[in-house]
């Protein structure tokens, strides 16, 4: 049966208390899965998945072999304002793993965390994407492995990224195989990609053993063939600017080198200030739908094909 459980409870100011649950489905067999979402309170798309998915295992429960464990919402302050940081505290809850046993409760929330998931055999993340952009789905990986799983999962991009300054902070680099999945619509929620995702969630739970082929409410032959790619083979689109950017292309068209992807104009006058041309041949991975940039915003990312 499927099994609810406070993993952490944080105290308020004012009184009261706030929970992070923990969502268990099937049994303590191998193998065990978990997915994460909400570390960041403005990833709607990421927590609503998480849900969309609790709501399948429930009613399919029977059917499983093995362990999913789901954390709908791991920072509930910021998810119920919609913002990124941690509330009181202004601190990104994505910038404080390991965590640590005895510091303030965002501490706290990263250490009990990764104490929680360290017999699990996958991880992930669920996101959507960046604030102030619009993305074709992707699973964001480190190593060979992560990134052969996260050919099941139903997106239209694997990102073998190489690990930043920041990155040791994070929730996905404290377990080498981690899949992050991102995709949709900053702060907002995309009704496909939602979909999109749920399904290569469940087809992944297929493929681990988890779940039996037949209890799929779809075909794996309908499931996106991802296109992998290295870190070095993404170009990010940068204004000179400042001013009012409108885009004059679609998210995951085929654009060439010197093609205009937009243009920022003065938002007073409504005279043009600069074209945005694309830097090189590729597909257009994510584009910016905030349209107020200064001088160095990244307006697109574009996968290079030549």
């Amino acid at each position: 049966m499927a099994e609810q459980s406070v993993v952490f409870e944080i105290e308020m100011p004012t009184g009261g208390s706030v929970e992070v649950v923990r969502h268990r489905f099937g049994s303590m067999s191998r193998p065990r899965v978990a997915i994460v979402s909400g570390i960041r309170g403005d990833a709607p798309e990421g927590m609503r998945i998480a849900l969309a998915l609790m709501m399948f295992l429930k009613n399919h429960e029977q059917h499983m072999q093995g362990c999913v464990d789901i954390y709908p919402c791991m920072n509930p302050l910021a998810a119920e304002q919609g913002i990124r940081l941690w509330p009181f505290f202004d601190v990104d809850l994505n910038r404080l793993f390991p965590g640590k046993e005895n510091g303030h409760p965002p501490a706290r929330v990263a250490h009990t965390l990764v104490q929680d998931l360290q017999k699990c055999d996958y991880v992930i993340e669920l996101r959507g994407a960046r604030p102030f952009f619009q993305e074709i789905t992707q699973a964001l990986v480190r190593s060979e492995e992560a990134a052969s799983l996260a050919m099941n999962l139903n997106v239209q991009l694997i990102w073998k990224r190489h690990p930043g300054p920041a990155a040791s902070k994070t929730f996905a680099y404290q377990f080498p195989n981690t899949i992050v999945l991102e995709g949709g619509v900053g702060n907002q929620l995309t009704e496909d990609v939602g979909e999109q995702l749920k399904n290569g969630l469940l087809n992944f739970l297929v493929q681990v053993g988890i779940l039996r082929e037949d209890v799929l409410p779809f075909s794996w032959v309908g499931m996106e063939r991802p296109v992998l790619v290295e870190g070095y083979s993404v170009e990010r689109i940068r204004v000179s600017r400042a001013g009012f950017f409108i885009p004059e292309v679609a998210l995951g068209s085929t654009i060439q080198k010197e093609e205009r992807i937009g243009t920022v104009v003065d938002i007073s006058s409504g005279n043009l200030r600069e074209e945005v041309l694309a830097s090189c041949d590729g597909l257009l991975m994510a584009l910016r739908v905030q349209p107020i940039v200064s001088l160095g915003t990244m307006v697109a990312r574009i996968l290079r094909t030549q």
